[in-house]
């Protein structure tokens, strides 16, 4: 029995499993929300959220601490290091984000429809938008009315000219048959 044995095992091996944690963290923080099965991200959430608490310390140590979290920093690609670029995106852009809270910076969404394949359940882990973004989306339905506004006269415009086009292709079949006979009249004299 697992009796006091915390965590999940995720199914796979001990340095799989750090493995696995440690790339799924990596993504997060490269693209701000991943798309994995639930149990990953539950087991992954602790990941993301301390390299966000290690990063609000902003000493020296933390970023060491960050970089054992993360994984190695050689690659195989030179001039290429995932873990410099998100240890840069960290403290540019999560550790100011969160400067005010005090833990909980990520959130999970389930989504309905199951993995193909397995039907594992899937969600969508993200990191909280900051209050700049907020305010942001609040500020675009107000351009979107503007635009509303904008495009009535255009659509004005347009039942005008579906209006006069009646008109037009009533006068352009008259039009084809006249061409039509030209062209009999003189395939007639050529033959």
């Amino acid at each position: 029995m697992r009796h006091a044995k915390a965590g999940d095992k995720l199914g796979v091996l001990p340095s799989h499993r750090v493995a696995l944690l440690r790339n799924l963290t990596l993504a997060l923080i490269e693209h701000g929300q991943i798309k994995t099965t639930t149990r990953r991200a539950k087991a992954m959430r602790w990941y993301a959220e301390h390299v966000v608490t290690l990063a609000k310390r902003g000493d020296l140590a933390s970023r060491r601490q960050i970089v054992k979290l993360l994984g190695s920093t050689e690659t195989s690609k030179p001039g290429h290091n995932r873990i410099r670029l998100a240890l840069d995106k960290v403290y540019s852009d999560l550790a100011p984000r969160f400067k005010d809270r005090q833990g909980g910076y990520t959130q999970i969404f389930r989504l309905a429809d199951p993995r193909v394949g397995d039907c594992a359940p899937m969600c969508l882990i993200q990191y909280l938008p900051g209050p700049e973004s907020a305010k942001g989306k609040k500020a675009a339905p107000k351009e979107d009315k503007k635009k509303v506004e904008d495009k009535k006269p255009v659509k004005k415009q347009a039942k005008a000219d579906a209006e006069d086009k009646p008109t037009k292709k009533a006068a352009a079949p008259k039009a084809d048959k006249a061409e039509k006979a030209d062209k009999k009249v003189s395939k007639k004299k050529e033959s």
